[in-house]
Order: structure tokens, then C-alpha cells, then sequence
């Protein structure tokens, strides 16, 4: 039987299993009929866009999620808890406003010398108004994860992303005009009207567990002026290293997604369709090999909480025993992701957007989806042992590198320099996190389990399947091919653990004898 606490984590997990699968499944779908919508070209300059927003909203949050889950997790009791999410909503609601300030007053300046384009003017106004209310919803969802109340957030994320699309496809099909510029504007302007909606949910759904809560008192008359000292203290603590590491590699990382079509424009063989070129990568195909994620994701997100009360209460074998877990586990569930992705490319690319150069690039892309999924599990294990200033570190390492790569390779060998540069920086990002891991953390490793066995059960799993089931270009034998293998590929690898289990009876049985 499992215990209270597994029990709640694993539904948890489950829960944001599903929710974030149902997001990414409708993201996937959506993404599809916008790119036919707007095209390639659309898809490169609405991605441009998005390159800025996300340093915006690196600045409007300052890593203020991380520090309402560790603070609210922390909490000896709900008054403390209580103080400190407050502590946080007025640090965020002071960084989501200076964003927006400086978004919305800067709008000519980025769009025309950093962009290059002045049709993105408009759409970064747009982006700006929903920068607080972003910051605020961090905040909420920290809460909600660190009290296990992740019904409440999984039902606004769900809620935010049809809306969005609602928003989003009646403004695309009978709002704006014909023509990029306003096709990227319906689209920013729904995110941003999500945005603001989402965050509403959210607080009516913090208000009413706190009316369930009618016993804590409602201020902090209980709380001495030390413990407030405290509080805020660590809340910066958190706060101002991640903040400031996270300023200096969202800067890298927007500078490396301008440098992207600049270096393209300077390609002979790219220069007549630079936009194009990165709107298929960035747009189309890493949103396709980042959907498994769905999986992957939501029980690593919840592993910070599980870590930090592990930490506080010193119990370094339940932070082994977790560690062993996760990584074996995102170790068989990335091969079996990258295997299928590698051999339905091409349909998947056909399928979904109608275009062949998109299955080519989940093809190339599919190898690194091990150490892409590895390197976000082992982030969120050092961010729950308090070590989220060493994974900045490393992330900004990642970000210079990836934006010199560019610099130097796409003006020579095109989309292609980019595809390097992703390699490369993924491969050292997720080494350097691995090996503060392995010094950190006392934990029992399994490489034949985690990755040869993986390895050969996903290629017999192949096998079979190209050889007894015909191939057509059409969902109905897609799906049916992917989750023949993918069932043959868990029954291949729950097998030897079953023989592994009786193990240890014959050992006894014998040394009864």
C-alpha cells in the first residue's frame, strides 16, 4: 500500500499529467491551423515576437514561482504560509509593473533596431498589459503547488488555453485584416487576454480555499517582527540571484533568437526565406518534440516541493530513493519518446502541418530528446535542494554559448548552424547539471536499466512494427502504429523487472533450506 504521501503526489502528478497533455495535445493542433493560417513566414515573425515576451516575462515573474513554492512548502503553519504569499504578491505585482512599463514605452525602440521589423510594434504593446497579471498568476500556482492544491491550477491552465484559442481563432478568422502584422496581433493579443482571465480563475480559486480556511486568522498579528524580517529576507534571498541570473540568460537567449533570421539573412541558400526557415524550427517542430513532455514535466515540477521538505527535515535517503526514481524513469520515458519520434518523422510533419521540411527536423532533432528531458529532471532536483543559483549559472553558460554559436554558424551554414547550436548547448548544460547532481545527492544508478535496455527494447518495438503493420500517411494507421509500439515497448520493459522481483524470494527460500 502506499503511503498518504505517495498517494498524494502520484495523484498530483496524474493530475498535471493530464492537464498539461490536454494543453500541449491542443497547443500541437492549434499551432497547426495557425501555421496554415499565416504561413511559415508568419510562424518566424509571431516566433520573433515570443523571443521577447519571454524575457519580459522573465522579468515581470523574477523568480517569484520558485519562491512562493519553496516559502508556502517551508511554512510551519497557514499564518506563516499566509505571510509569506503576501510578501510574494507585492513583489510580483512591482516586477510585473516595471515590466509592462518598460515593454509598453519601448515597443518602437525593439521592434525597429532590435527585431528589425516595425510590424512588431503593435504586438509587443499588446504583450506588455498582461505582464502583472503573469507575475500575479506565478505567485498563485507556486502557492497551489506547494499545498498540493494542483486541481485548482490545472483547472485555470485548462480553462486559459481555450480561451486563448477561442479569442485567438475568432480575431484570426473575422477581426483583423489580412496580412502578418495583424494575424501576429490577434495572437498576442488573445495570449494577453488569457493571461488576465487565467489569473482572475486563480485568485477566485485562492479566495475560496481560503474561506475554507476561515480558522487562520486573517493577518499577522501572530507572526513577531523577526519572523516577518525573515520572511522577507529569504524571499529576496530566493528571489534576487534567481532574478538576476534569469535577466542575464533570457537577454542571452532573445539576442541568440535575433541573431537566428539575421545569420540566416546573410546565408545564400536562406537569405530569400530567413523567417521561413526559423518559424518551421521554432515554430512548428520543437512545440511537436516537446509534447511528450506532457509526462515528464508535471511529476518533476512537483519533485521541488517533495525535495525542499525532504532537505528541511534531513532525510537524505528519501531524497536518494526520489532521485534513483526520477532519473531512471525520465531516462525509459525519453528513449521511448525519442525512438518514435525519430521513426514517424516524416508522418508527423506531413500529418500535422502539411510540410515536409518539418518531419525532416523532428527527424535531426529526435537523438537529443534523452538529454532535453534528463537535463529539465535534474534541474528540478537542484532547484529543490536549494541550488537553483548553480543552475542559472549553467543555464547562462547554455545561453552565451548557444548565441555565439549562431553568431558564428547560421551566416555559414544556414538553419543547419542553428540545429548544431542546440546540440552543443544541450549537451553541456545537461553535463554540468549531472555532475553537481552526482555530488549533491548520494543515489544508486542503474545504466543498464536507464539506457541499454531502453535502447533495445525501443528498437525491437520498432522493428516489429514496421514489419507487421502497413504504412499509410493518414492519423488512423499513425496512431495505431504508435501505440502498438509504444505497448509492446512497456511490456518489454516491465518484463525483466517482474524476474528481478521474484529474485530475492528464490534467495530466501534457498537460505531457509
Amino acid at each position: 500500500m502506499l503511503s498518504n504521501s505517495k498517494r498524494r503526489f502520484f495523484l498530483n502528478g496524474l493530475i498535471l499529467t493530464s492537464t498539461s497533455l490536454l494543453m500541449r495535445f491542443i497547443g500541437v493542433a492549434f499551432n497547426s491551423f495557425v501555421s496554415n493560417k499565416i504561413g511559415a513566414d508568419g510562424m518566424g515573425l509571431f516566433t520573433l515576437i515570443m523571443s521577447v515576451y519571454g524575457f519580459t516575462v522573465t522579468v515581470a515573474s523574477s523568480g517569484v514561482n520558485l519562491a512562493a513554492t519553496r516559502l508556502c512548502a517551508e511554512a510551519r503553519d497557514g499564518v506563516h504560509r499566509r505571510a509569506a504569499l503576501r510578501r510574494c504578491l507585492v513583489y510580483a505585482g512591482v516586477c510585473g509593473t516595471i515590466a509592462a512599463c518598460g515593454l509598453g514605452f519601448g515597443a518602437d525602440f525593439v521592434a525597429v533596431k532590435l527585431l528589425g521589423d516595425e510590424r512588431c510594434t503593435a504586438s509587443l504593446r499588446l504583450l506588455a498589459v498582461s505582464m502583472p497579471f503573469i507575475a500575479l498568476s506565478n505567485v498563485l500556482h507556486g502557492y497551489f503547488s506547494a499545498t498540493r492544491k494542483i486541481a485548482r491550477s490545472s483547472a485555470t491552465q485548462i480553462f486559459e488555453q481555450l480561451f486563448k484559442i477561442f479569442v485567438t481563432t475568432w480575431g484570426l478568422l473575422y477581426l483583423v485584416p489580412d496580412g502578418i502584422e495583424y494575424a501576429c496581433m490577434a495572437l498576442v493579443g488573445g495570449g494577453a487576454l488569457a493571461e488576465t482571465v487565467s489569473f482572475l480563475m486563480a485568485l477566485i480559486c485562492y479566495l475560496v480555499d481560503r474561506e475554507k480556511r476561515s480558522a487562520i486568522s486573517n493577518n499577522e498579528e501572530n507572526i513577531t517582527s523577526n519572523e516577518k524580517s525573515a520572511l522577507t529576507r529569504e524571499l529576496f534571498g530566493i528571489t534576487l540571484p534567481i532574478a538576476a541570473a534569469a535577466y542575464v540568460r533570457s537577454a542571452l537567449t532573445t539576442l541568440e533568437h535575433i541573431l537566428i533570421p539575421r545569420g540566416l539573412r546573410k546565408n545564400p541558400a536562406t537569405s530569400a526565406n530567413a523567417l521561413a526557415a526559423y518559424g518551421i524550427l521554432c515554430g512548428m517542430v520543437m512545440p511537436v518534440i516537446m509534447l511528450p513532455t506532457a509526462f515528464l514535466y508535471s511529476f518533476t515540477g512537483l519533485l521541488v516541493p517533495e525535495y525542499a521538505e525532504a532537505k528541511v527535515c534531513g532525510d537524505s535517503e528519501r531524497v536518494g530513493r526520489m532521485t534513483s526514481r526520477a532519473l531512471g524513469l525520465t531516462l525509459i520515458y525519453s528513449i521511448g519518446c525519442a525512438g518514435l519520434m525519430l521513426c514517424f518523422s516524416n508522418e508527423l510533419g506531413m500529418l500535422i502541418y502539411g510540410n515536409y521540411d518539418a518531419g525532416e527536423f523532428i527527424r535531426i532533432m529526435a537523438p537529443l530528446i534523452p538529454v532535453m528531458y534528463l537535463d529539465h529532471a535534474v534541474d528540478a532536483m537542484l532547484k529543490g535542494l536549494g541550488e537553483q543559483l548553480y543552475s542559472m549559472k549553467v543555464n547562462i553558460l547554455d545561453a552565451a554559448l548557444s548565441a555565439l554559436l549562431v553568431f558564428l554558424l547560421c551566416s555559414r551554414i544556414g538553419i543547419y548552424g542553428y540545429v548544431v547550436t542546440i546540440y552543443i548547448s544541450e549537451l553541456v548544460n545537461a553535463s554540468l547539471s549531472i555532475a553537481r547532481l552526482l555530488k549533491a545527492i548520494d543515489f544508486r544508478s542503474k545504466l543498464f536499466g536507464w539506457l541499454v535496455q531502453p535502447l533495445i527494447c525501443i528498437s525491437l518495438s520498432i522493428a516489429f512494427v514496421q514489419l507487421i503493420m502497413p504504412r499509410s500517411l493518414n492519423w488512423g494507421s499513425l496512431i495505431c502504429r504508435i501505440l502498438t509500439a509504444t505497448a509492446i515497448y512497456i511490456c518489454l520493459i516491465a518484463v525483466p523487472k517482474r524476474r528481478k522481483s521474484k529474485s530475492p524470494d528464490r534467495v530466501k527460500a534457498f537460505a531457509r533450506r
